[in-house]
């Protein structure tokens, strides 16, 4: 005699394993067809490690050949009026703002991976729900990927970002280790050529690839924002439980600082040769602050609606509990004479706890991130630039007000 399985039996079997197998991990960055040249060279491998190799091999593509070139042609320290070692700029793009985002690939994936695991294990997504979390984890990883956005990058690098860097140097009218000047007419130095065709193309790619990651990044969230997320009002992190995905936005530091090397760049330029202040720059310096800050908070957005929802619906519970309670209590204690055994009541205990619950529902933000962690991350960009400082502030006298005011 054969056994059988009644259907809804196999189905609930099905759910159990379901329930019971490992999330799948999320990452931006451990994929697309740049990642996939990187792992075949060796320069990569699935958990982003080597990168040391990939920071020293870009930087002999894309700064070395510089320096060779205008050693060769003579416009590395004279010779012109910007030669090759005073331009902070490229130094800053390519010696720190590449190897900047490079090491943000690693951290972020390290702050992320576990991402899905922790709805799952704080029950934040239900059996009924982890199948739709899944497939928003495998709809991101799709588009991360896919060949089309790194294609688009490259063919709006060649095509629009080259001929931009060309026609901009070209109107220069002044001499520097890229552009010369000759008897009333300019000519591209082979520098040059290589900065504009190799280096900077490349430089581009590197960054317009994180703008790419950040969009899919506010895909994914708003993709888990329509699920039916259970929070829970009285979680101490204030943000009904979702408080691990602002701590995983915190991972995008390096990021940021890589943005501050790209304002630091520009500063510096105008520092050195155009006669600027870095005061002058304060109105920059906050924006760049404010928009780089706003690229990696504003997608934790749409768990607004959730979030507020979560806070009203606690705030009522809550409420109702804690007026029936006191009603209780007052009935109890207040209209009876106290004893000695009131003294240590766990009812006046209950009521201080049902107050602070109260307080946490009533304190929930509006997105799953502390002040503390934005905070942080608006210091970020300004790291690169603070060095500037020193330019604007002699560095005797500098220490001898760190020193006045320490003694």
């Amino acid at each position: 005699m054969i056994a059988t399985t009644p259907f809804g039996a196999s189905a609930q079997i099905a759910d159990t394993a379901i329930s019971h197998a490992a999330p799948p991990e999320f990452s931006l960055v451990a994929g697309g067809p740049f990642f996939r040249l990187l792992c075949r060279v060796h320069l990569a491998d699935e958990s982003l490690g080597h990168l040391a190799r990939r920071v020293v091999v870009i930087t002999l593509i894309t700064w070395m050949p510089l320096l060779v070139l205008a050693t060769l042609e003579g416009d590395a320290w004279h010779g012109v009026r910007v030669p090759f070692l005073l331009d902070a700029s490229l130094h800053l793009r390519l010696l720190l703002a590449v190897p900047l985002l490079l090491a943000a690939e690693p951290v972020v994936h390290d702050w992320m991976h576990a991402l899905t695991t922790r709805f799952v294990e704080r029950g934040i997504v239900d059996t009924s729900t982890r199948a739709q979390l899944e497939a928003a984890v495998r709809a991101a990883h799709r588009l991360r990927d896919s060949v089309y956005p790194e294609a688009i990058i490259v063919i709006a690098v060649l095509a629009i970002g080259a001929p931009y860097n060309w026609h901009r140097i070209a109107v220069l009218h002044d001499s520097t280790w890229y552009w010369t000047m000759q008897g009333g007419a300019g000519r591209g130095t082979v520098a040059g050529w290589w900065a504009g065709l190799i280096s900077l193309p490349l430089f581009q790619f590197v960054l317009l690839r994180w703008y790419v990651r950040l969009f899919i990044w506010a895909q994914f969230l708003w993709r888990v924002s329509r699920l039916p997320l259970r929070l829970a009002p009285t979680q101490p992190d204030r943000a009904g439980g979702l408080g691990f995905i602002g701590t995983a936005t915190e991972g995008f530091w390096v990021l940021l600082m890589a943005h501050g090397a790209l304002g630091a760049a520009v500063m510096a330029h105008g520092m050195l040769f155009g006669g600027v202040t870095l005061l002058q720059y304060r109105l920059e310096i906050v924006a760049l602050c404010a928009l780089t800050l706003l690229w990696v908070v504003a997608p934790l957005l749409t768990f607004a609606p959730m979030l507020v929802q979560t806070r009203r619906a606690g705030g009522a519970a809550y409420g109702e509990l804690s007026q029936r309670y006191a009603f209780d209590f007052e009935q109890k204690w207040m209209t009876g004479v106290p004893t000695e055994d009131s003294l240590g009541s766990a009812d006046i205990q209950s009521l201080a706890d049902l107050r602070n619950g109260y307080e946490v529902v009533s304190s929930m933000r509006l997105i799953p991130i502390g002040r503390g962690t934005i905070f942080r991350l608006m210091l970020c960009p300004l790291l690169p630039i603070a060095p500037l400082a020193l330019a604007t502030v002699p560095i005797d006298r500098l220490l001898g007000r760190v020193l006045a005011a320490l003694f």
